[in-house]
């Protein structure tokens, strides 16, 4: 009788697990985020994988602003989509910043030469290897702030299931 009462008790419990269900959907996170970028890139990955979403600014070697949002996963790879600027006085700029003055200027005169050219070079990672190889860290330039800001918000809402609308597209 002992082993009868036991048995009724497991299988209730087991079937009350069984129906007992998350109703909030706060953690259910299927679905996809996805970016589609100029130029045929695109980025996409299982909102489930993410770990943690972040935007964040910072000075690269004291000469250009970066604003960056990372998409940190469980497998292993990150993603950077970020924005460089030259550093104005208003965004810490250091003392003396001609670098950054002198790429603006050429820059601008590259721009007035071939129109176009300099709007995808603009737009593009660039590396110096072996220092900058980056393993497993997959890297979007986007055109502006406004665009990055957008980005963001985009996944955030996606990600945290406030929102249907699983891709961003970046248009230049």
């Amino acid at each position: 009788m002992k082993s009868l009462i036991l048995t009724v008790w497991f299988l209730t419990g087991s079937l009350w697990a069984q129906t007992n269900t998350n109703t909030t959907g706060s953690t259910n996170r299927g679905g996809l985020w996805n970016c589609k970028l100029p130029n045929g890139n695109y980025y996409s990955v299982s909102l489930g994988a993410i770990d943690s979403v972040s935007r964040h600014e910072y000075l690269l070697d004291g000469v250009f602003r970066v604003v960056e949002v990372t998409v940190a996963t469980r497998g292993s790879t990150q993603a950077r989509f970020y924005v460089m600027e030259k550093p104005s006085t208003e965004t810490g700029a250091p003392l003396g910043g001609s670098l950054p003055e002198g790429i603006g200027r050429t820059m601008e005169e590259m721009s007035a030469r071939a129109p176009g050219a300099v709007k995808n070079i603009t737009n593009s990672v660039v590396k110096k290897f072996p220092d900058t190889s980056h393993a497993k860290i997959i890297e979007y330039r986007l055109p502006d702030q406004e665009t990055l800001g957008k980005l963001f918000e985009h996944l955030l809402r996606r990600w945290q299931n406030r929102s249907l609308d699983d891709t961003f597209e970046v248009a230049l």
